[in-house]
C-alpha cells in the first residue's frame, strides 16, 4: 500500500470511544439549533448554518487526522490515552465556545452586529 497506513484491523476500544465523542460533538452542534416558531425565526436559524458549517467541518477535519494517527501508528500506551482523552474532553468542551466564535467571525465578514457584548 502506497499510503504507509495500515487496513483491515479491527476498531480498538479507544478508537470506539473516540468516535463517540465526535459524534456527540457534533450532535451538541445539532442540539443547540432551535426549531423556528416564524418566518423569521428561520431566517435567523438559517444564518447561522455558515458558523454550524465551519465547525462540523473543524470538527471532522479533527476527528480525520485523530482516525489517521490511530490507524498509522496503533498507539494504545496509556501517555497517548491520556493524551487523546484531553483531546475528546476540549473537543466536547469547546464544541459552544467555538460556534460561538464562528458567528461572531461571520457576522464580521457580512458586516451583521456582533454577538459580544461588553462586560461590566
Amino acid at each position: 500500500m502506497a499510503s504507509g497506513f495500515r487496513s483491515g484491523r479491527e476498531v480498538s476500544r479507544v478508537e470506539g470511544f473516540s468516535d463517540a465523542v465526535f459524534g456527540f460533538a457534533l450532535t451538541l452542534l445539532v442540539v443547540s439549533l432551535e426549531v423556528p416558531d416564524s418566518f423569521d425565526d428561520m431566517k435567523a436559524v438559517l444564518s447561522a448554518f455558515v458558523p454550524f458549517a465551519l465547525m462540523f467541518a473543524l470538527i471532522c477535519w479533527i476527528w480525520y487526522q485523530h482516525y489517521a494517527f490511530f490507524r498509522k501508528f496503533d498507539a494504545e500506551d496509556p501517555l497517548t490515552i491520556a493524551l487523546n482523552c484531553v483531546l475528546l474532553f476540549i473537543v466536547l468542551f469547546f464544541v459552544y465556545p467555538l460556534k460561538f466564535l464562528f458567528s461572531n467571525v461571520v457576522n464580521a465578514m457580512t458586516g451583521q452586529p456582533f454577538a459580544f457584548r461588553e462586560m461590566r
